[in-house]
């Protein structure tokens, strides 16, 4: 999981080379949201966060997503990430437009017509496994034979994270740490069906996601752009996974 610092310091240069909007610039008053609830919480600074809380609204569905929401500041630092509030949190920035984008477009293939996504910055103290049809289940089971896969219970707590589970990253029982890219899972494309063995499967405290909703190209070759993959590798000097999944 990469520092707060090194996060803030990403979301300013996502900004800064154009990925995501930027309230201070004229473009932003052509930036429309999707979905379309998402204006109340980006319209003035173009994302928003959501955040792993306490349930305090039972089964109330629109209570619990207002409870969880909040805009982001113009500006994210490391002391706004680093709020214990925030230990598990999402940062989005939605975007729906066609013709002349605001921002760029984050996949290597855009759809023709009018287009919608969402750009997300995941970040969580403990791993987060993403719930698909087409990415295996990981081996979670630890030297001392503790099962480290854990559910968020959601009369408890409304989490940041959907159709997730997830994955402690230290043993409770023996105090281990878990390392996912120990094993492997398999991970299927969703348009060709091709298969590849992926160390630590989708498992991550941290990762960039595009949510495109049904607006997509339904291509095998799609990917990040590579402009913006180069951006994340530059800014944490390591490489990543990409995963793609339909749901």
């Amino acid at each position: 999981m990469p520092a707060a610092e090194s996060v803030a310091k990403l979301v300013a240069k996502l900004r800064e080379e154009g990925w995501i909007a930027d309230p201070a610039k004229p473009e932003f008053q052509n930036v429309r949201f999707w979905p379309r609830k998402a204006d109340s919480f980006a319209q003035k600074t173009g994302g928003y966060a959501v955040r792993t809380v306490v349930n305090q609204w039972g089964k109330d569905l629109a209570a619990r997503t207002v409870g969880s929401t909040e805009e982001l500041p113009v500006a994210i630092d490391k002391e706004w990430l680093s709020d214990p509030d925030r230990e598990e949190v999402r940062l989005v920035w939605p975007v729906m437009a066609s013709g002349a984008l605001p921002v760029k477009y984050p996949l290597t293939h855009r759809p023709d017509g009018e287009v919608s996504w969402q750009l997300e910055l995941h970040r969580a103290p403990e791993y987060v496994y993403p719930i698909s049809d087409n990415i295996d289940a990981l081996d979670t089971e630890c030297s001392c034979g503790e099962d480290q896969e854990f559910e968020w219970d959601e009369a408890e707590v409304v989490p940041a994270f959907r159709a997730s589970t997830g994955i402690f990253a230290e043993c409770e029982e023996c105090s281990r740490t878990f390392d996912p890219a120990k094993r492997t899972a398999t991970i299927e494309n969703p348009f060709d069906k091709s298969k590849e063995d992926v160390p630590g499967g989708a498992a991550y405290r941290f990762a960039l996601k595009v949510d495109c909703g049904k607006c997509f190209v339904e291509d095998a070759r799609l990917a990040f752009a590579p402009p913006l993959v180069a951006l994340l590798e530059k800014e944490f000097g390591r490489s990543f996974y990409e995963v793609g999944s339909l749901y």
